[in-house]
């Protein structure tokens, strides 16, 4: 693709880059804080000698588009006019209406940036004791719009426009001296080059031009299409089918004017206003003059003389009589012009709030958290305070705090904070004493984290740790007793076993236990036989335990021989549920390492691990 080609060649400082042509000769940006930023073309010269003139008539023509940037010229007449001869310069008549030369001089330096000249002569920068001697209020004057200096000292539109010219430039190069008109097609530009101007590149020419660069790159180009601001539907659906058919991927079309505020503009909103009062004023005095003159018309005139005469008095006679001047009627066009001003509302929390304090440690370094909170329980300022005072962590925390309780009371909402300043990684980081953050990635990191599982719904569900608790989960427990026994010993066994242990737990000396043991094994495997025993051999569960408890009694004769001898298997099983995601991830987390994000225990993935909590991926993706 062609990059960007717009703002971004002022920061390369480039007066166009790639197929784009120049918005203007000399173009004003609007700055967001309010006013302009004025910027000319540095190729003008370069171009004007690459032509053939000398460096005298390149001079001139300079001086024709940016002007002479001193108030060192000729004082026009109220008509605009300007006598030939050594006369009065503005400079005279400004210091005659009470500037003085160090207030000319702050002046005359600010004039390469300004607009135009009614811009150096602003409610703001004109002197107090100028605007009193003027008999203009300078505290109602600041507050209006539409106050112009130079008016306010007593000049007309037409001179003012004049000394616009002389002093800022036309702005073009059309009418410049020694400029050959062959030569004017070379600095035309995307728009027309100031109030004066009347070329421009047509929007067929900037659709060739990208036509042209198109079969060399693969992708689109980035560039505006500007039209004239007279340009209607049809011209724009023009555009779209010439671009369309000479095969472009893409375009951007611009209709100078039709927003409400542009980036790069040739001409000021204010001087368009005054442009529209000028008109209407124009057109009044000239409809008055036509009533006059038509009513002295009836008269017999001899001279000039008494023709001015009875000019005079048709004239106050309408003033005085208040007839209605007829206006010829034109063609209204209502223009909407909006301008939203929308300005910041701090709400500051009552002198007695109620707020949230809370101690953290991470990696040893201790502090607290003090949340002050609005009525409805939202926060609305963050005191951070760190045990070691005066520490270079401490201040930064401290400043930090600061700029966050400002930033709540501003209406800024805790999940965009949280969102921004969640997971930044710096020391100091490590582990930490709350188990619901058990690893901080930095003191920004837990603080933020902190704040959104306290004011965000939801969010601690979301990044907590998922550990199992044993009260919480389900166990069921079941109890199982067999009991069996084993019948009938031969009298020359009974007085082998004398001396083995009675059922009533005492021992019996001289004999021997080897007897009992085939009884007491008997026993048992007859219990086992008799419950089928069937969960012998079969695997358990790694959630569920098994406890078991046998019991062996027996029963003997008066002489010592076995009646009967009885075992009791009593087996309690304790199961906990769990679900198939819980043993799958448990059985990949035997050998698995702490996730280095956030602590929690990683799950194996692949041939690396993957943290189920952060999603932090240790080794591959």
């Amino acid at each position: 693709v062609i990059a960007p080609t717009g703002t971004i060649g002022l920061l390369m400082d480039c007066d166009t880059t790639g197929v784009e042509p120049d918005f203007a000769l000399v173009k004003f940006k609007k700055l967001a804080g309010g006013g302009y930023f004025k910027i000319a073309n540095q190729s003008l010269r370069p171009a004007i000698r690459a032509l053939g003139y000398t460096s005298d008539q390149a001079d001139d023509i300079l001086t024709y588009v940016m002007g002479t940037l001193s108030l060192d010229v000729p004082m026009p007449a109220a008509d605009g006019t300007v006598a030939a001869g050594r006369g009065s310069t503005l400079r005279e008549f400004l210091l005659s209406k009470g500037y003085t030369h160090e207030q000319l001089l702050a002046v005359e330096n600010s004039l390469p940036t300004v607009f135009e000249i009614a811009f150096a002569f602003s409610a703001w920068s004109m002197p107090e004791s100028v605007l009193t001697a003027a008999g203009v209020d300078a505290a109602a004057a600041k507050n209006d719009m539409s106050f112009n200096g130079l008016r306010a000292l007593g000049l007309t539109r037409k001179q003012i426009d004049t000394i616009n010219r002389t002093v800022c430039g036309t702005q073009t190069v059309e009418g410049a001296p020694h400029l050959k008109p062959e030569h004017l097609a070379v600095f035309d530009c995307a728009n027309r080059c100031g109030p004066l101007s009347t070329r421009f590149i047509k929007p067929e020419g900037h659709i060739r031009m990208m036509a042209a660069s198109q079969p060399f790159i693969t992708g689109a180009i980035s560039k505006t299409i500007n039209l004239p601001s007279d340009a209607n539907v049809d011209d724009i659906g023009a555009c779209y089918r010439m671009s369309w058919e000479l095969g472009l991927k893409a375009n951007a079309l611009y209709r100078d004017g039709c927003k409400l505020s542009q980036p790069l503009s040739t001409k000021s909103d204010k001087s368009e206003e005054d442009d529209d009062k000028a008109d209407k004023t124009e057109k009044a005095s000239a409809a008055a003059k036509s009533v006059a003159e038509a009513k002295v018309s009836d008269a017999v005139v001899t001279d000039a003389g008494e023709q001015r005469e009875l000019l005079t008095e048709a004239l106050t006679d309408v003033a005085l009589r208040g007839e209605p001047i007829a206006v010829p009627a034109e063609r209204v066009v209502e223009r909407v012009v909006e301008r939203i001003i929308e300005r910041p509302m701090r709400r500051r929390l009552p002198d007695t709030r109620e707020s949230v304090t809370h101690k953290f440690n991470v990696a040893g370094h201790e502090g607290y958290l003090i949340v002050g909170l609005y009525e409805d329980g939202r926060p609305g300022e963050l005191f951070i305070t760190m045990a070691k005072e005066g520490s270079t962590i401490g201040g930064l925390m401290d400043s930090l705090g600061t700029a966050i309780s400002v930033a709540l009371q501003y209406g800024v909402p805790v999940e965009s904070l949280v969102t921004k300043f969640a997971h930044q990684r710096f020391e100091p980081m490590g582990m930490t004493t709350n188990s619901d953050i058990p690893f901080a990635k930095s003191l920004v990191d837990y603080i933020f984290r902190w704040l959104g599982m306290q004011f965000i719904p939801g969010y601690r569900d979301l990044n907590a740790p998922r550990r199992p608790s044993a009260q919480s989960e389900p166990v069921s427990v079941s109890t199982d007793t067999t009991r069996a026994a084993s019948h009938g010993t031969s009298a020359a066994a009974s007085k082998e076993e004398a001396g083995c242990s009675t059922g009533s737990g005492t021992s019996v000396t001289g004999g021997t236990s080897n007897g009992w043991n085939v009884r007491r094994e008997a026993a048992i495997e007859a219990a086992k036989a008799e419950r089928g025993d069937s969960t012998a051999g079969a695997p358990q569960s790694r959630f569920s335990t098994m406890q078991a408890v046998v019991a062996v009694t027996e029963t003997r004769t008066g002489d010592g021989q076995t009646i009967e001898t009885v075992a009791a298997i009593e087996q309690t099983v304790r199961t906990t549920a769990a679900n198939a995601l819980d043993q799958s991830n448990a059985a990949l987390m035997g050998d698995a390492p702490a996730c280095d994000g956030c602590g929690s225990i990683t799950v194996r993935n692949g041939t690396c691990y993957r943290c189920l909590n952060c999603g932090n991926s240790m080794g591959c993706s």
